[in-house]
Formats: C-alpha cells, structure tokens, sequence
C-alpha cells in the first residue's frame, strides 16, 4: 500500500486570515482530512495552532470559527464608510492600544497583546501545546531579531506554549517583541511568510506527501501606476510567497533520488557497487537523505492587498473572506485529488 502523509501550511496576513477560515472549512469538511503537520506564520500560526490543539470539548473546526468570531470588530459606533478601520482604535479580543504615554520614549510597539493571549488560553489545550508527542505535528516561525535570522518551533523537538505562537506574530511596530529564553522574537513573516522549506525535511519517509500552502499575498499582479499602488505592490510583494525558487531547487534534487533509487536496484555483487569510490560517494549522497519533492496545492487569494486590508477585522469582512477561502478551496481542490483526502 502506498504510504501517504500530507502538511498544510498557512502564511501571515493578519485579518486577511479570514481567508484560512474558508479554506479550513472546506479542508476539514471531509471527514479524512488529517495532515499529519501544520506550519504557520503570523496569523497563520494562530491558526494552525487552533486547528492542532484545540481546546478539550472542540472540533479543529469549530476553534478556528470562535476564534473569528471573538476577534470580529463591528465598527457600530461609527458611519459605516469607517467601520473597516475599527480595529484601529483597538480589538478587545486580540490588541488594545497602549496608555501609558509618561513611557513613550521607551515604546517599540502600539498595541498590547494581553487580550490575544487570554483569548487564545481559553480556545486551545495548553496541555497537549507543550506535549511532545502530540499530534498532528505542529510548527511555528519567528524571527530572532538579535541574530537576524527565522528560528523554527516545532512540537516534536520544543514544549510549545502560548509565546511562542505570540513569538510567531509579534509585527512590529504594532506590536510587542516577544521573549523567550532570552532571546527576543518578532513576526516570522518579516523573514519568511511561507514556511514551506520548513516542513520539507519533516515529511521524509513517506512515499507519497502533499503539502497545502494557503497564500494570502497573491504573487502576481499588475505593474503600478501611482504611488498608492506602488505602496500596495511592496506591501505584497514583501509577504507573497517566495519558494518557487526553492522547489526548482529541490526537484533538481529529485533526479539526485531517482539516480539512488536506480543504484540501489543494481545487484550487490554489480562492478559499479564494488568501486571504492563509487562506496564512498554513494554514502555521502545515501546520508542526506534526499527526497523527492512532495505535491504542492495552492490556493491563493486572488486580490492584492488595499490600504489597511491587514486590520480589517470587521464582521462583513470576515465572512466575505472566509467565503473567497472556501470557493478558492473548493475550485483547486476540485482539480486535485489528494492522497491524503482519497486514502
């Protein structure tokens, strides 16, 4: 029988996450949807964290959809062409700006994220974030800021607890650093928003793999023509996904596989198997462990990010992007037929 293990992988993006919501819905609305990993960034650590140890008593499912609903900011108390920028002056189940301005020459950040971390202790299973063995395999990013480079949590390795899904999403300058074993976190999406590479190695063994890569930064689009689409094209640009020349890379790898497979076939007592320095090399090779690459699926929002789309927690906003994620989700995977979903 064909051995099959499968990832999903969820960038940051802030209320554009919405869109995981959809995705998820359609996801684990087959009953055999199980990857046996989530990775995340941002939001997406958020997310995947919910649907991997969410709190006793819930569904992966229905932790993600409580959590949109605590996080949604109506806006009532203003004319409806600003409720889109409520979550500005605050979100009282995820950031409330700071007040203590006798400080400020000392702040690095706007928002307090206390109400997150509250929210967040009542929708996931503390117990089963810090175990070990635990599955699915659960795995966040941050970026250290000392050392200037992406630091990976993963459940199977670290005891996760709430900072590090904090560490995942502390963006500045909005908000705080976040610190663990004294070492000082930000968002890992300034580093990579897609932490695809960071899966690959953790699927090896499996004979066939498919990995999920929800994107909430489209990577094409239009080339600007005034300033205010300059600034929303960097803003993507800055946080689309960037391993398309990471996977030309890897499926070079694949003809590497494809040559051991065939050694390997040769018989033992074969002239190329007795060579010396055939021996040698071949364990060097055999030792890195090379893998083919796994099925990538996609599903992309189609639409740039405008303005302040980032911080769009209002109701409306969220379900019309939870919609846009289910429709993407059911037309891509519409044309997939996935192993880990048909086994």
């Amino acid at each position: 029988m064909v051995k099959a293990r499968s990832a999903l992988v969820l960038q940051g993006g802030g209320a554009l996450g919405a869109f995981e919501l959809g995705v998820a819905r359609r996801l684990y609305g087959n009953p055999d949807f199980a990857p046996d990993l989530i990775a995340g960034v941002s939001i997406g650590a958020i997310t995947a964290a919910l649907l991997a140890r969410p709190a006793k008593g819930l569904t992966p499912l229905q932790a993600l959809e409580r959590f949109w609903r605590a996080v949604a900011v109506s806006g009532w108390f203003l004319p409806p062409p600003l409720r889109s920028y409520a979550s500005l002056l605050g979100n009282p189940a995820f950031y409330l700006p700071r007040y203590d301005f006798y400080d400020l020459a000392r702040w690095t950040n706007l928002y307090d994220t206390a109400p997150l971390r509250a929210t967040l202790a009542q929708l996931l299973d503390l117990d089963a974030l810090a175990d070990t063995s635990a599955k699915p395999g659960l795995l966040v990013t941050a970026t250290d800021i000392e050392a200037g480079e992406i630091e990976e949590f993963y459940s199977g390795e670290t005891p996760l607890t709430l900072d590090h899904i904090l560490a995942s999403g502390s963006l500045p300058p909005s908000f705080p650093m976040t610190v663990i074993g004294g070492k000082s976190y930000w968002d890992g999406g300034l580093f990579d928003n897609t932490p695809l590479g960071a899966i690959l190695d953790r699927l090896d063994g499996a004979d066939q793999r498919t990995v999920y890569v929800i994107n909430l930064f489209p990577n094409k689009a239009p080339v600007p023509t005034s300033f205010a689409q300059v600034a929303e094209r960097t803003q993507n640009l800055q946080f689309c996904n960037k391993t398309a020349q990471d996977l030309k890379l890897l499926r070079r790898f694949d003809e590497v596989a494809d040559l051991m497979e065939a050694l390997e076939a040769l018989a033992a007592d074969h002239p190329v198997r007795q060579d010396a320095h055939f021996k040698t090399a071949y364990a060097a090779v055999k030792a890195r462990d090379y893998v083919r690459v796994p099925h990538i699926v996609s599903i992309t929002r189609a639409e740039q990010v405008e303005d302040f789309g980032g911080s769009d927690f209002s109701p409306e906003t969220i379900a019309r992007r939870a919609q846009e994620g289910e429709a993407e989700a059911n037309k891509v995977l519409g044309e997939f037929k996935p192993a880990s979903v048909a086994a």
